[in-house]
């Protein structure tokens, strides 16, 4: 005769479950450690569009500027952008800290040694740079987001800006050289 080792099965009920201790809230906002928040405050150069302050730049005459006036900003920030043209004759359209950024960016490319000598005044002449293609992007009433593709001689380039109206005329308020 074997001997089992099992215990004999017993009737199982069930129990009621006690509520557990009360449950504390979570915290809305996270920290990565204290005093870091989780998301990071926006750079205090740029603004939220639709924010309250946004207001402020007034109600175009045009919905956005015109496909041509944008090709030949972009060309025009493209020589500044490459040390060709001088950034003054910007002032005009282009927000004070972008035009330092442009002309700073145009003045390190005038002093790079490959921009120096018959070589590069032969490119220089040579790049003359062509509008390929625009693109217009309205975000609300007096913001647009543009790109333009340039064809020079021996490569193409790639200059996205947007413009915001302010004080009755287009301002360029941010750009990007690729």
């Amino acid at each position: 005769m074997s001997i089992s080792t099992l215990a004999p099965a017993r009737a199982t009920t069930a129990q009621p479950v006690q509520a557990a201790a009360r449950q504390l809230p979570l915290p809305l906002s996270w920290e990565v450690a204290p005093g870091i928040p989780a998301v990071p405050p926006a750079p205090r150069h740029l603004r939220l569009v639709g924010a309250p302050d946004s207001a402020a730049t007034g109600e175009p005459h045009e919905q956005q500027p015109t496909a041509e006036w944008v090709a030949r900003m972009a060309r025009a920030v493209a020589e500044v952008g490459a040390g060709e043209r001088p950034a003054g004759q910007l002032t005009r359209w282009v927000e004070r800290n972008q035009l330092r950024l442009l002309a700073a960016r145009g003045a390190a490319v005038a002093r790079h040694p490959s921009s120096r000598g018959p070589a590069a005044m032969a490119n220089r002449a040579r790049g003359l740079q062509q509008v390929r293609s625009i693109r217009l992007c309205p975000i609300i009433p007096g913001v647009v987001e543009t790109s333009a593709v340039l064809v020079g001689a021996e490569r193409a380039r790639a200059v996205a800006m947007r413009f915001e109206f302010i004080s009755d005329r287009w301002l360029l308020t941010a750009f990007s050289l690729g």
